[in-house]
This record gives C-alpha cells, sequence and structure tokens, in this order.
C-alpha cells in the first residue's frame, strides 16, 4: 500500500505543478462524459500454489485451486478539466463480473465450487496527457495514468467442502488508460472509445490467498465505447 501512496503523492504533485502554470489566456473548462464497455478482471487470484502450507505436493500438479474469470460490464461517468499543458480526470465507475473458484484439495479437504459475484464502484483520478494535438487535434487522444478507490461487494455460491473466505472493502490500485473521439458531431459534441488497465491491492483472502503471498489482489482490463457532451 505505501508504494501506491508514494505513486499518488507524486501524481498529485504533477497536477500542482500543472495548476500553478494555467493563466488566465488559458481558462479552465470542464468536459462530461458517459461511457459503457465491457471488462475482464476483478480478484486476482493466487497461482503459485508451492506457497500454499500443507499442501500435498501431488495435488499441485492438478490444479488443488484454480479459477477462471468471465467478461463483465461496466458504466461510468466522467469530468476533465483542461490544464494549459494536459487534463486532470475524475468520476464514478460501476463494474459487475463473474469468477469461478474450484477446490480439489483432498489433502486438506477442500473440493468444490465457489460461484462469485463482484460488483465494484470505482472513483478513478487520472492526470492525462493528450497527444498529437498539433497534428490531430479534433480527434483529443489522451493517455492517462492515476489512482483509483474501489468499493467492493463480493457474494459466493458454495458447492462442496470449502474453506473460510474474507473480503476487503475498499481497495486501491494503479491506474493507465487512453481514449480517443474520432467522431465529431455538429453540436459539439464527440463519440469514441477508451480503454484502461489497474493493478491494485487484495480483495479477497481465503486459505490459497493469503495476504503473505506475493500474487493475490484486484487487477482488470476494461473497454468501450464514450460519448462526450
Amino acid at each position: 500500500m505505501k508504494t501506491y501512496y508514494k505513486i499518488f503523492v507524486l501524481l498529485l504533485s504533477v497536477l500542482i505543478s500543472n495548476g500553478c502554470k494555467v493563466t488566465e489566456k488559458s481558462q479552465r473548462t470542464f468536459k462530461f462524459s458517459v461511457q459503457a464497455g465491457l471488462n475482464k478482471g476483478g480478484i486476482t487470484e493466487n497461482t503459485d500454489l508451492t506457497v500454499v502450507p500443507y499442501l500435498d505436493p501431488d495435488n499441485v500438479a492438478v490444479d488443488a485451486f484454480s479459477g477462471a474469470t468471465r467478461t463483465g460490464v461496466n458504466v461510468g461517468v466522467h469530468v476533465n478539466e483542461s490544464l494549459k499543458y494536459g487534463e486532470v480526470e475524475t468520476g464514478l465507475d460501476f463494474m459487475l463480473n463473474h469468477q469461478t473458484f474450484s477446490y480439489a484439495d483432498v489433502g486438506n479437504r477442500y473440493t468444490g465450487i465457489r460461484n462469485i459475484s463482484i460488483s465494484q464502484f470505482i472513483v478513478p483520478f487520472t492526470y492525462n496527457f493528450v497527444l498529437f494535438k498539433r497534428i490531430i487535434p479534433s480527434t483529443d487522444i489522451q493517455l492517462k495514468f492515476g489512482f483509483l478507490t474501489q468499493v467492493n461487494i463480493i457474494t459466493g455460491k458454495d458447492t462442496g467442502d470449502l474453506p473460510d473466505y474474507t473480503v476487503s472493502p475498499l481497495s486501491n490500485a494503479i491506474l493507465v488508460g487512453v481514449s480517443a473521439y474520432p467522431v465529431r458531431f455538429k453540436n459539439g459534441s464527440r463519440l469514441g472509445f477508451y480503454a484502461s488497465a489497474c493493478r491494485g491491492s487484495q480483495i479477497y483472502e481465503d486459505y490459497y490467498n493469503q495476504e503473505s503471498f506475493e500474487i493475490p489482489g484486484s487487477s482488470f482490463l476494461t473497454g468501450g465505447v464514450r460519448f462526450q457532451f
């Protein structure tokens, strides 16, 4: 978590520096947009079963624990504020997906399937670099770096004898993304696309996904269509 906060402080310093350079001639303007698309991710499960205590080495070869993620959906409302050398973006996103964890650890007596539904409310905060501004200014291609906070609501439906689990209601992550608006309408609104990726702190813990393990965390890839007013 300390790494996330250090990056956040660095990002905030860049924003303050750019904000101080804004002059009266470069007046700030707000842009509002809505977006919808598909996503892949949520819980990043442990794949190194050699770190699991008391696990029969023979079971590692047959996946004593494994996970599968289905494609989910996401929607969001965002606002951008223009600075002299870029933009600041924030908003509110909702993401929904489903994952299946399979347990086949006979030695520890954990066998069965856990179907997990993951709902996440996400608040992103990014600094956006505007690319090719002089060559194709109307497309507004932006490369984004930032930070996000997630509110996690996770429910599981178990079949079989499975280990108990805990959920972190709040998590943080590093975010990178891109957006562009190749279609412009006469009234000034624009249609485009977005894509993003994040890697963050752990939101799910059980016997095979313990806090002391290196891999467990949260992550997602997302993309879709965006409309800017």
